[in-house]
C-alpha cells in the first residue's frame, strides 16, 4: 500500500525548533525535553535553514571535542535539508532517507514547515499497513472477517 505523508502527519504537531545562535547545549536540552531526535533550524523569518540531530550531535561536536556550551547550531547543524511536501508517499520518503543516508525529513507546505517525518514514522506506516494487508487475507482464507476488522 502507497501511504501519503499527509496520513501519517500528526495532528496538533507543534514543530520543535531554535534558532541559529542557539547553543548546542540548549538544543540538546529541548530535543531531550521534547523527546525527539532532531530540531529545526529556522533563521528570524521562519526560514528553514537547517536540521540538528542526535547524528550531527554525536558526529560534529562529540568526536571533535567541541564544547556544546558554547558551539552555536549554526556551526555544526545540517545545512542541505532534503524536504517533502504533504503529497510525498511513504514510499517516497523512505527511498530519499536510504538514498541520502538521513532519518529525519522536514514536511514542508507553501514554505512553512509542517512536521518532520522520521524513520520511525515511516516504519510504524509501513508496519500497519502489512498487518492491515495480512488480516485482509486472514479472513480471506478463514472465509469470515478477521477479528480485528469486523465486516
Amino acid at each position: 500500500m502507497t501511504t501519503r505523508i499527509s496520513k501519517i502527519l500528526r495532528a496538533s504537531t507543534r514543530v520543535i525548533r531554535v534558532g541559529p545562535k542557539t547553543t548546542v547545549l540548549e538544543a540538546v536540552g529541548v530535543m531531550m525535553t521534547q523527546n525527539v531526535a532532531s530540531v529545526i533550524v529556522l533563521d528570524e523569518n521562519e526560514k528553514l535553514i537547517g536540521i540538528f540531530t542526535e547524528r550531527d550531535l554525536l558526529r560534529r561536536v562529540v568526536a571533535p571535542g567541541l564544547d556544546p556550551a558554547t558551539i552555536h547550531i549554526e556551526k555544526v547543524m545540517t545545512d542541505r535539508v532534503h524536504t517533502v511536501d504533504q503529497n510525498a508517499t511513504s514510499e517516497e520518503v523512505r527511498a530519499l532517507m536510504e538514498n541520502h543516508h538521513i532519518r529525519h525529513v522536514p514536511v514542508v507546505v507553501d514554505g512553512a514547515v509542517m512536521d518532520v517525518i522520521s524513520l520511525r514514522d515511516i516504519l510504524r506506516c509501513e508496519n500497519e499497513d502489512k498487518t492491515f494487508e495480512i488480516d485482509q487475507l486472514m479472513g480471506y482464507v478463514s472465509n469470515k472477517p478477521y477479528p480485528r476488522y469486523p465486516a
